[in-house]
C-alpha cells in the first residue's frame, strides 16, 4: 500500500475540458481548485488557486499525484510535465493513477452494485474507454480496453458514463456523478495510486491488457 507523504498536490487534466487541483491532507481535501479553461491556463490558474487556499507554497508540497488517464493527451502530458519539473526542483516523489481503475473503485465503494457493468469515458475517433467490472468477482476489475460504439453495445451490460455527452450516444447509460470527490478515501487507503518518477501519458492507441491487481497495488 502507498502511503502518499502530505501534504499532496493532486491534478487531474485527463477530461477533454478543464483541469481539477486539489492539495490533500489528513483524509481530504485541504483545498480545491477547478477550472474550464485550457490545459496549459487553467493548470497555473487552478494550482495557484488552490495552494492560496490551503496557504501553501509549492516548496511546501511533500508529494504530487497526477492522472496519466486514459483521456486528454494534451491535458495529461501538461500535467505530468509539470510535476516532474517541480519534482526535479525539489527532489518529491511522484504518484500516478489511471482514469478507468479508480473510476471502477469509486463505483463500488458508493455501494449498491451486484451486477456487472461497464463503466466508459470518451476516447478519439468515435471510439470509448471501457472498464468490466464485476462486483461479485475478486478482482472486481475483470479488463479494460478501448472499444467502439458497436462493440460496447455487444457486450450486452449495463453502462456507467462519466459525462452528459454520452448519453446522446448510449441513451441508455447511467450518468455518474464525478469521482474527484471521492478520491480522498482512496489516497488514504493507497489504492490506485503508484509510484512513477517519469509520468507520462497512457497510450490511447494500444488496447488495454488484461486487469492484474498485483500491477496496481502499492509497495509497502
Amino acid at each position: 500500500m502507498n502511503h502518499l507523504p502530505e501534504p499532496c498536490l493532486v491534478i487531474d487534466g485527463s477530461a477533454r475540458h478543464g483541469i481539477e487541483v486539489g492539495v490533500y491532507r489528513d483524509q481530504g481535501w485541504l483545498a480545491h481548485a477547478s477550472t474550464e479553461e485550457g490545459a496549459l491556463e487553467g493548470l497555473w490558474y487552478a494550482t495557484e488557486k488552490a495552494l492560496h487556499e490551503a496557504r501553501l507554497s509549492l516548496s511546501e508540497i511533500k508529494s504530487f499525484a497526477v492522472c496519466v488517464g486514459p483521456g486528454s493527451m494534451l491535458g495529461i502530458r501538461i500535467t505530468a510535465l509539470a510535476v516532474r519539473t517541480w519534482s526535479a526542483l525539489a527532489t518529491r516523489p511522484i504518484y500516478v493513477w489511471e482514469t478507468l481503475p479508480v473510476l471502477a473503485q469509486v463505483l463500488l465503494q458508493r455501494g449498491g452494485r451486484t451486477k456487472p457493468f461497464l463503466a466508459l469515458t470518451e476516447s478519439r475517433m468515435k471510439r470509448w474507454h471501457a472498464i468490466h467490472v464485476n462486483p461479485l468477482s475478486q478482482p472486481a476489475i475483470i479488463w479494460q480496453k478501448e472499444l467502439s460504439v458497436e462493440e460496447v453495445r455487444a457486450e450486452k451490460l449495463p453502462l456507467v458514463v462519466t459525462t452528459e455527452s454520452a448519453l446522446s450516444v448510449f441513451p441508455e447509460s447511467e450518468l455518474c456523478a464525478p469521482a474527484w470527490p471521492d478520491l480522498p478515501s482512496l489516497i488514504a487507503r493507497g489504492e490506485g495510486f503508484r509510484l512513477e518518477p517519469k509520468p507520462d501519458a497512457l497510450n490511447a492507441a494500444t488496447d488495454y491488457a488484461t486487469w492484474s491487481g498485483e500491477r496496481h497495488r502499492g509497495h509497502s
